[in-house]
Parts: structure tokens; C-alpha cells; sequence
């Protein structure tokens, strides 16, 4: 059953960038779209979405099954939140929302894959960029608890109620349906995060106050000496 459930839904993905390419195609082949800039560019992003979703489609499936090495090294988490401010930087300003990063004092390194987790790190900050309206505020959070350093993206967006909590890591499961699928979204990245995050021996989690109350994700990354 969830292997025909996946394949449905994967099915139905992929067939909605497909049906408005065949539709922008045949509109100028018939003469009711112009060849003019603006149609290609149409076309061009529903290529683009549909490439992002194969993409993470292959992505998730080299992690599930394993099909995949780390490459693992020492990195300070500072540099890893550097990063992600520089990347971020220009999309904040533009959306008039403020990035604040707090980093607590002395915390050791850590043994990780810094592209992976900058990519878990990306997506996270990422959907709060996304789901935050303008004049809000983004913080990112690192701090020691035991073995393990916390890193966690808080926002004052749109939040999550308490019925979709235990199903936003699944593939495909949007929160905003409408919204995600014009933003492009595969719908996958959560699911990516989880097992980026899992592959570290980490874990994963969000909470939220609900709809209108912002949302935290967090994860762990096991401090090894």
C-alpha cells in the first residue's frame, strides 16, 4: 500500500510541470501563446521544477537505500552558520526580515559532512524565509545539550498546526499545498533533511504553538571526540 501510494504521488508530481509544459507547447504551436520572452521563461521554470523534483527523487533514493558516503571532517559550527548568513544575506534584506544567529561560547566541533549539513541548514532557514512574512524575524540557534550540539531555526511565519506536526518530515506532505507548489518545491526537502540528519546520527524534530504562531525545527549532532 505505501509503495502504490508513493508511486501515485510521484505519478501526480511529476504530471503537474509536465501538463503546464504540454500546454505552453501547444499554445504556440496553435497560435494562442506568443513566442515572446515571457512564455519561454514559463516554460524554462516548469523545466526547472520538474528537473528539482527528479533530482530529489534520486537524491532521497541514494540515502534510503544507503548508496551514499559522507565525507566527514572536523568543522566548528560558527564557519557552518557563516555559511549560511552569506548565502542567506541578499533574500532576507530583499523580504525586509531580520536573520539573527546566536551561537553559544566555546562549543567544541563537531565530525560532519559540511555540505550535507549546510544543505539540512539551507532548507531549514529556507522554508522559514519562505513562510515568513515581511518585517518578521528568523533566529538560528546553537547550543551544547550533553553529548550532542543543537542547531535550530525559529520564525514567526505561518507556523504548523497540531494535526500536521507528526507528518512534515513525510515525502511529499506540504503544509500549504498551494503555496509550496508554486514556489517550486519538491516537497521532499524535510524528508532529505531527516535522513541527512539521521545519517549523521543525529535526529530531527519541529514544534510549533500553531497556525500564525511560528514554528522551531531543531537537530542534534552527536559530539565525537
Amino acid at each position: 500500500r505505501m509503495k502504490t501510494a508513493f508511486v501515485s504521488t510521484v505519478s501526480h508530481e511529476l504530471r503537474t510541470p509536465l501538463t503546464a509544459i504540454k500546454g505552453y507547447l501547444e499554445g504556440l504551436m496553435d497560435g494562442v501563446l506568443t513566442a515572446d520572452p515571457e512564455t519561454y521563461q514559463q516554460i524554462h521554470t516548469e523545466i526547472n521544477r520538474l528537473q528539482r523534483l527528479v533530482n530529489d527523487l534520486q537524491e532521497l533514493s541514494q540515502l534510503e537505500s544507503g548508496a551514499f558516503q559522507l565525507e566527514v571532517k572536523e568543522v566548528s559550527p560558527s564557519t557552518l552558520l557563516d555559511t549560511i548568513q552569506s548565502n542567506f544575506a541578499n533574500q532576507f534584506e530583499e523580504k525586509n526580515l531580520q536573520l539573527v544567529v546566536e551561537i553559544k561560547p566555546n562549543l567544541p566541533q563537531i565530525l560532519v559532512d559540511k555540505d550535507r549539513i549546510i544543505q539540512v541548514l539551507t532548507n531549514l532557514v529556507g522554508n522559514s524565509l519562505q513562510y515568513t512574512p515581511g518585517n518578521g524575524k528568523v533566529v538560528i540557534k546553537v547550543l551544547r545539550e550533553n553529548s550532542n550540539l543543537l542547531f535550530s531555526v525559529s520564525d514567526t511565519g505561518i507556523g504548523i498546526s497540531a494535526e500536521q506536526l507528526p507528518n512534515i518530515f513525510n515525502r511529499f506532505y506540504r503544509t500549504d499545498k498551494s503555496r509550496a507548489r508554486a514556489s517550486g518545491g519538491s516537497g521532499i526537502g524535510l524528508t532529505i533533511a531527516k535522513a541527512l540528519v539521521q545519517a549523521h546520527q543525529g535526529r530531527i524534530w519541529a514544534i510549533s504553538d500553531g497556525e500564525g504562531k511560528g514554528s522551531t525545527f531543531t537537530f542534534s549532532i552527536p559530539i565525537r571526540k
